[in-house]
């Protein structure tokens, strides 16, 4: 009895993939997608230095903190540990702020859809 299910499921197919007459869409669909796919593309190639340049003021943040830390570590030490008040101190929160606030920036950006 399958057998028999079988041989008409496939008479069922091939009868349907003869009588289907594929289409093309509408030339004004295509025209429109077309339209859509550039302006994507264009504010991508716009909005890639911007993205670029979020990165690079990040990265130079850090690197600026790290190195304004590393070359005064014998200060930096008392004014992180609070035993000694110094212009340090709340430069080194100030900076910290400043990476966190571009940190943020960068990832409140809109992604990049592809």
């Amino acid at each position: 009895m399958s057998n028999n299910n079988d041989v008409q499921f496939d008479s069922l197919m091939k009868q349907m993939a003869l009588d289907h007459q594929p289409q093309l869409p509408d030339p004004g669909i295509i025209w429109w997608r077309a339209q859509i796919l550039k302006k994507q593309a264009d504010k991508e190639r716009i909005e890639r230095p911007l993205v670029m340049m979020r990165l690079a003021a990040v990265t130079i943040c850090a690197a600026v903190l790290l190195g304004f830390l590393i070359a005064n570590w014998g200060q930096a030490q008392p004014a992180a540990t609070g035993t000694h008040v110094s212009f340090l101190g709340p430069l080194l929160v100030i900076s910290a702020l400043g990476c966190a606030l571009l940190l943020g920036l960068l990832a409140w950006a809109p992604a990049s859809k592809t």
